[in-house]
């Protein structure tokens, strides 16, 4: 921040975490810090104790770096359950003030570390001694102060634990210190990257920010979701706005936030809370998720799926003579798709499966994820046997070519065959030429010509071109067990090809 081209009016808000009394000692004597030395001074930090705190810095105008270091309050489980030392637990928390330089308008704002949000002492939450002292100022100057903005910097492993999320609508109750305005607040639960890289976790990540009901609901936002079950596991914040950036992974989230005393009355303000949400990447990773600029949630989703391994063939069947054949085709598969746009994903994925379509990609689960599996084992196969395919979703999933004609192709997923087929000819994509429908029930049974609708009544010798009477006449419906067979009994590529043109022809 000290460098001459970090701008002034800025403040970076970080977590420090396990240091030594010396370390600690010499982290508030750095010039230019600001720190507690009545209710924090330093003979209170025993030499057996470490300190977590969360610093604040903040550049003014004059280009001058200044701190203020402030100990965590109240601690987790995990920093209670130790074999030896134990953590010093502070008793203050900063209030920093100031005005909007476009409207005259005061504001506030304040930090608490992780386990502070949902800690107490002396019977109330360190929330409740942050309202009650900020209520105390207001009392004092016989008026109302807001709270603008209350950030929680996390290391947490849950972040939506219901421990944490039943805090909320307490915090913001206004019955609770009147004269302490939240209504027009942002609350910020910033917390640590669940991995080294964007992806998909089970820990940690999870960053939101959280508003009153002032603001419009979205359905499914580029970059970040609007909570609930999907990504909370639960409607515990339905009487709220809860903003949750979807990518979890080590990056760097940028955003606009709407202040909520902007917006006017009635239809006109109808406003979303975030505008201009986008993820950065983070020692210079390349990668979709963190592309400089918005995500579309499919994106995201996508992505994440295609980082399983579990979904690889050869993984599989790591046994079969075209195993490593395999594993290269399910990555040049996996290369591909990662460059598609947002709507040939969303195209791909309601091909492949019976129930994408009636959601959103926050509502997608394990059927998407099987359905995504079966389309990446399917192509692999068919790279294999020396059909290429080149994804582009547009019409169908790929164009493969079988000499030199080209073949559209489609993988799709469901119940029976039955559901696979009425699933295609309801959205039957404009083909030119012939489309392959891999279609796999839920038994990997071989599809059988009674399957067929009775309303597609076609010639059993199938043409070579659409016709626009008929429309279905140039579809060959395979199911993906005869092609997982062909697969498994070759002993090379030449005969899994000769396997599969007798099942294209």
């Amino acid at each position: 921040m000290q460098a001459a081209d970090w701008p002034t009016n800025t403040v970076v808000i970080g977590g420090v975490d396990g240091l030594t009394k010396d370390q600690f000692v010499e982290l508030v004597q750095k010039p230019n810090t600001t720190y507690d030395t009545v209710e924090n001074r330093l003979d209170r930090v025993q030499a057996h104790q470490w300190v977590n705190c969360v610093v604040t810095w903040a550049k003014l105008p004059t280009g001058e770096v200044r701190s203020w270091v402030q100990p965590k309050l109240s601690p987790a489980w995990v920093e209670l359950n130790v074999d030896y030392m134990s953590m010093y637990r502070g008793r203050s928390i900063y209030v920093f003030r100031g005005t909007h330089s476009n409207v005259n308008v005061p504001y506030q704002f304040a930090t608490l570390l992780c386990f502070d949000w949902i800690g107490s002492s002396d019977t109330k939450r360190m929330w409740e001694w942050l309202l009650e002292g900020i209520a105390t100022h207001a009392e004092q100057t016989g008026g109302i102060l807001p709270l603008t903005w209350l950030f929680v910097a996390q290391c947490n492993p849950a972040p939506s634990h219901a421990s944490f999320m039943n805090q909320v609508g307490r915090f913001f109750d206004p019955a609770q210190f009147p004269r302490v305005a939240r209504d027009e607040m942002c609350l910020v639960m910033a917390n640590v990257a669940g991995k080294g890289a964007p992806g998909r976790t089970d820990k940690y990540g999870q960053s939101s920010i959280i508003f009153t009901n002032r603001f419009a609901r979205p359905d499914c936002m580029p970059t970040y979701g609007n909570g609930g079950a999907p990504q909370r596991g639960g409607g515990i914040l339905e009487n709220f706005r809860d903003a949750v950036f979807r990518e979890s992974g080590a990056c760097i989230h940028s955003f606009l936030v709407t202040h909520p005393g902007t917006l006017p009355p009635g239809a006109a303000g109808r406003q979303l809370a975030l505008r201009e949400a986008t993820v950065h990447p983070f020692n210079g990773v390349d990668d979709p998720r963190a592309p400089g600029g918005a995500v579309p949630a499919v994106i995201k989703w996508m992505n994440d799926e295609l980082d399983e391994p579990s979904k690889s063939l050869a993984l599989k069947y790591a046994h079969l003579p075209l195993t490593a054949a395999a594993s290269a085709a399910h990555q040049r598969a996996v290369r591909e798709l990662r460059t598609l746009k947002p709507d040939a994903l969303n195209n791909t994925v309601n091909f492949a499966s019976l129930t994408a379509c009636k959601g959103t990609p926050d509502e997608w689960s394990t059927g998407e994820g099987l359905s995504v599996k079966h389309l990446l084992q399917t192509f692999s196969i068919f790279d294999v046997a020396q059909y290429p395919a080149s994804f582009h979703g547009i019409g169908a999933h790929a164009t493969i070519m079988k000499g030199e004609a080209s073949l559209e192709v489609i993988a799709v997923m469901g119940a029976s065959h039955e559901d696979c087929d009425r699933h295609v000819l309801d959205r039957l994509p404009a083909h030119r030429g012939q489309l392959v429908v891999v279609s796999r029930d839920e038994d990997n049974t071989s599809w059988d010509s009674r399957f067929k609708s009775i309303y597609d009544q076609v010639p059993d010798e199938p043409s070579t071109e659409a016709k626009f009477t008929q429309p279905t006449s140039a579809i060959i419906r395979v199911g993906y067990h005869d092609v997982l067979d062909a697969y498994r009994n070759a002993a090379n590529e030449v005969e899994l090809k000769e396997a599969l043109d007798a099942k294209l022809s």
